[in-house]
């Protein structure tokens, strides 16, 4: 494919990631049929030496890689926000340092892209892993069009963040990512959404994303509800929902958060996917 759309890949990698993990995520940036112009990796606050040898052994490895080191650990948002600034072209595409990219996930991406230009935030549909690919054999889809995604988003992520390309210049002009601590893409979405631009998701996965052992437990407890309730609060002031859609999402999370991890873990794998 002829390079007609350039972009940057954004990562922003903390001193808790495993190195084999973050080893697997770049290489699948490395072998993409469709590279990326440049990659932009923040290093969020001090690393170990495992992972500083990671990232030196791929300096070669993967078109401009630029490193932004931050001296203390600021959290996703803010080093996303920091990352973006040095990003040279105007799509730029998400991933986690522990994910792992299909290799045409850029292509078909970029094409879809090309086909499609009224699209500002594109991601796709995302399978699911625990210590490898394919050992769950369960996907995430999300809606596809905009009127569906407007819908959905009231109540629930419309996309699987790390799948997502979109343009830098639409983040920038919605205020980029702010203080909204778990719910700092979700929040994103909906401003997006509310100044009219144009998302949409390719029902395709294109990325095998890590949920790990404790996922549901990183997703369970008054601790998690409270920050949730503070998310639900900010979109209704800001009028993204209504009321009655407040309440209804704190009636139904509230007993998600707080019943038994067992029970949580049965209902997500079953209806919530």
């Amino acid at each position: 494919m002829d390079k007609l759309i350039q972009f940057s890949v954004l990562l922003s990698l903390y001193g808790g990631e495993d190195s084999n993990n973050f080893i697997d995520a770049l290489e699948s940036i490395e072998n993409q049929v469709y590279k990326p112009d440049q990659v932009v990796l923040v290093i969020d606050g001090p690393i170990a030496s495992q992972l500083e040898k990671v990232v030196h052994s791929f300096v070669n490895r993967l078109n401009d890689l630029t490193i932004l080191r931050l001296n203390e650990n600021v959290g996703l948002g803010t080093a996303l926000n920091k990352g973006l600034e040095v990003c040279k072209y105007e799509w730029v595409a998400r991933m986690d340092t522990d994910d792992i990219c299909y290799p045409e996930r850029f292509e078909k991406q970029i094409t879809y892209l090309i086909n499609h230009p009224q699209i500002h935030v594109l991601g796709s549909a995302v399978q699911e892993f625990n210590v490898v690919p394919n050992d769950l054999g369960v996907f995430r889809i999300l809606p596809s069009k905009m009127d569906e995604i407007k819908k959905f988003s009231k109540f629930r992520n419309p996309l699987n963040h790390p799948s997502v390309i979109f343009k830098k210049t639409v983040i920038i002009d919605v205020g980029s990512y702010l203080d909204m601590p778990l719910f700092e893409d979700f929040y994103l979405w909906t401003r997006i959404i509310q100044k009219g631009y144009i998302i949409e998701n390719l029902i395709e996965p294109l990325l095998h994303f890590r949920i790990g052992n404790d996922m549901i437990g990183r997703r369970h407890g008054f601790s998690y509800l409270k920050k949730e309730i503070h998310y639900l609060t900010t979109v209704k002031t800001n009028g993204f929902i209504n009321f009655g859609e407040y309440i209804v999402s704190i009636l139904t999370k509230a007993p998600l958060r707080l019943m038994p991890k067992n029970i949580l873990k049965f209902i997500y794998r079953k209806f919530l996917r």
